[in-house]
């Protein structure tokens, strides 16, 4: 523990946790960010870095979500969290647009067969004798 007391210690962890990921030891600094986060569930800086050493986008996306839970103005969260997302959000437009054409596709099809219905009606009542 060092003289300056707990928030210096913080600190002190929080940057040997960078410099492990900076020299990808993801593992060993998930570790001392868990740790930090254990103590304060509001460390921001801490939320960050354990976005950039998590294994998983989804992993990474909680994290970036609990950054802005602590600061909504954090704007390297809300990019990164963005750039995460933007995969996800061109999927969702492109299965709406998809959806459109199948319902669009779909009462097309049954106006013709209504059409054409009335068409052979048409052309069974006309043909016949009186």
């Amino acid at each position: 523990m060092s003289e300056d007391g707990p928030a210096a210690a913080r600190v002190d962890k929080l940057l040997r946790a960078i410099e492990l990921v900076k020299h990808d030891r993801r593992e060993e600094a998930r570790t001392l960010l868990r740790e930090l986060i254990n103590e304060d569930s509001d460390f921001e800086d801490a939320w960050l870095w354990l976005s950039v050493s998590v294994d998983s986008l989804d992993q990474s996306s909680v994290c970036l979500d609990n950054v802005l839970r602590v600061n909504p103005q954090n704007a390297e969260a809300a990019g990164a969290l963005y750039r995460i997302r933007l995969p996800e959000l061109a999927m969702h437009q492109r299965r709406t647009r998809l959806r459109l054409y199948r319902d669009v596709a779909l009462g097309s099809m049954w106006l013709l067969v209504l059409f054409l219905l009335y068409a052979m009606l048409f052309i069974y009542f006309n043909v016949l004798p009186a």
